[in-house]
């Protein structure tokens, strides 16, 4: 396996034993024959990572076999400069991640810069869930192949015409424009033949070409996995090729399919090789820096009111000494890791005790998390089970739930089943996906869309090359991230002190400062009758309340529950973006103890603030005894 860590090639770097260059194929002799040189990139796919580096290194085995020229690029160190490299004279490429194909959820125009590609890591060492996709416009124009090359799209949505997990199926017509839209760029890049696999491993068809023998047609049409219903047709994105599909019944199951030149042979891809004789030696293409510019980046700001679901910027101020060595393209990324976002409700017939399955037992239906970054993926629940579409689908049984057999009885629910051959959907906020920045003189605009749902986040902004390639980690150190409130059409921010001392049935004028982070006013000024028309809309306004609550044993309040709260006006139609001062005049309990002061705001257009699932303020206040 030709893997070396990030730290040895840093070591090997510094003491000059490896050039800052690409993978380099020793060139052949006349008295040697080139070998075949295959490339396993495993892409970040989250959980399912593991179980494809594992069968990609199974699959590597067999193709040392036949060949000694054989590199393994696995996630959380695939990056497009690695694979970029690796890939300039292989005869025979697997590639297994997430896809990004198109037509898609997403729609129906096609991206040639981020659809039909790979899915890789944006920068090495960077985990096995963040993803930066490059397209067939990058494969295309970027990468050659060696002649009468094979690419192996394993596990991907969209290669093979099937759609994420959990979606709806598509019909043949949009099925057939994913298959040939996804092989479109790898052929342009040199492939005789791109093979889209959704549930097989790639053992099968490394051995049937490495080896020689059968057709490519008939490897594929003999494949273990091959359903029998082969559907051909004429591609029209890659002239002289045909595609097929092989679905699972007559009409529906998009798992497998090929576009590849008619009459292709393994020989023909082994004749092919221009790949090395022994091992290639392995150099690191280095990652573009801006340490040398003399640029100085200081703390991002987002300007206007962070509102969920809105396309805004992020200023990023820059000082440089030379003007000149600033680069004249570049772009930036955005990450959003939520800290406290807010959760779906839980649906009462889900919960422990509902009308809803047995108390314990796994359903489909289970909450997650709303934010654009934790969600579940489709098909995997929390806590890893496999959704029953995807049980069913690869014949995993439900987890064993223990029925109760009497009183005291423990129910004891069996180990999650995970298949490790699913298909495996995006999750959003993973995908790193850089956007072109403006330059002015002191700073950079980039345009950013905050995520759909309220909550604090952390923010971290990623410097791209022109080409999409992230900077090294000494460039990207310059840029802190932020922690931003990313505020909902109804928000609010309520700020008063934590604590309080009071004596039992004393005053007290609190002062609360109020804004409104929403997107509609808090009540309306009075609007007068209109000619011809009768009635007068009276002014209205939001109001502030005190809720008190008991805390300790002993504390009580009065038995008139008016008295259990107090209230205040704000300013008639409060706008966004604006905050006021108010007072709360406060009598305090008449009987010593711990209490809360719970604080909150009514509109009349929304109601509660609170009842919105804003966070609430509280004020703790001890009432103490008189003298």
């Amino acid at each position: 396996m030709r893997r070396i860590g990030a730290a040895i090639i840093a070591t090997l770097l510094a003491v000059g034993a490896f050039a800052p260059a690409s993978f380099a194929a020793t060139p052949a002799t006349p008295t040697t024959k080139p070998v075949p040189r295959v490339v396993f990139i495993v892409g970040p796919a989250g959980a399912a990572t593991d179980a494809y580096r594992t069968q990609a290194r199974a699959a590597a085995e067999i193709a040392r076999r036949y060949t000694p020229d054989v590199v393994e690029l696995y996630s959380p160190d695939a990056t497009w400069p690695a694979v970029k490299a690796a890939l300039g004279v292989a005869s025979l490429v697997i590639y297994m991640g997430h896809g990004n194909g198109s037509p898609s959820r997403f729609g129906t125009v096609l991206s040639p810069a981020t659809q039909d590609g790979f899915g890789l890591n944006p920068k090495p060492g960077g985990g096995d869930y963040a993803h930066q996709y490059f397209g067939e416009a990058a494969v295309g124009s970027q990468i050659k192949l060696a002649t009468n090359a094979v690419v192996l799209l394993n596990h991907l949505c969209y290669a093979s015409g099937m759609a994420e997990p959990e979606l709806p199926e598509a019909s043949m017509d949009v099925a057939r424009l994913r298959v040939d839209n996804f092989a479109a760029g790898f052929i342009r890049a040199g492939a005789a033949a791109v093979i889209a696999e959704a549930w097989s491993s790639p053992s099968y068809f490394v051995k049937a070409i490495l080896a020689g023998g059968r057709s490519i047609q008939n490897a594929w049409q003999s494949s273990p996995n091959a359903n029998g219903h082969r559907i051909a047709f004429e591609s029209q994105r890659s002239a002289g090729y045909v595609a097929q599909m092989d679905t699972e019944t007559a009409t529906s199951g998009y798992s497998r399919s090929i576009v590849m030149k008619a009459g292709l042979a393994p020989r023909d891809v082994l004749a092919g090789a221009t790949g090395s004789t022994v091992p290639a030696g392995y150099a690191l293409t280095l990652q573009p820096t801006l340490t040398g510019a003399g640029i100085t980046l200081g703390a991002p700001d987002i300007a206007g009111l962070p509102s969920a679901g809105t396309a805004t910027q992020v200023d990023l101020p820059f000082t440089i000494r030379d003007p000149k060595a600033l680069p004249k393209s570049l772009q930036a990324s955005v990450r959003w890791d939520p800290i406290d976002a807010a959760l779906v409700p839980l649906e009462p017939a889900g919960e422990v005790g509902g009308t809803g399955p047995a108390a314990g037992a796994p359903t489909s239906a289970a909450p997650a998390a709303a934010s654009p970054t934790s969600a579940a993926p489709a098909g995997i629940l929390p806590g890893g089970l496999v959704s029953r579409s995807a049980r069913s689908r690869h014949g995993v049984g439900d987890p064993a739930v223990e029925a109760p057999a009497g009183p005291g009885v423990t129910l004891r629910l069996a180990a999650p089943v995970e298949d490790i051959d699913l298909v495996v959907p995006e999750r959003l906020g993973d995908v790193v996906s850089p956007a072109a920045v403006k330059i002015g003189k002191t700073s950079m605009a980039v345009p950013v869309m905050l995520p759909t749902t309220p909550g604090r986040y952390r923010l971290t902004i990623s410097l791209h090359d022109a080409d999409g390639v992230a900077y090294d980690a000494a460039s990207q150190a310059q840029i802190p991230s932020l922690t931003v409130r990313v505020t909902g059409d109804f928000d609010g921010s309520i700020q008063a002190a934590t604590t309080a001392e009071l004596v039992a049935s004393t005053g007290l004028a609190l002062g609360v400062h109020v804004a409104n982070l929403g997107l509609t006013d808090w009540g309306h000024k009075a609007t007068p009758p209109i000619s011809n028309l009768s009635g007068y809309i009276q002014a209205t306004a939001a109001t502030l309340i005190g809720h008190w609550i008991p805390l300790s044993s002993g504390a009580v309040l009065p038995a008139d529950p008016a008295s259990h709260t107090v209230s205040t006006d704000l300013p008639i139609g409060l706008a966004p973006g604006k905050s006021t001062n108010a007072t709360l005049a406060l009598t305090a309990p008449s009987v010593p103890g711990q209490y809360l002061l719970l604080l909150d705001i009514v509109t009349p257009e929304r109601g509660s603030l609170l009842a919105s699932g804003a966070d609430p303020t509280l004020v703790r206040v001890t009432v103490v005894a008189g003298h």
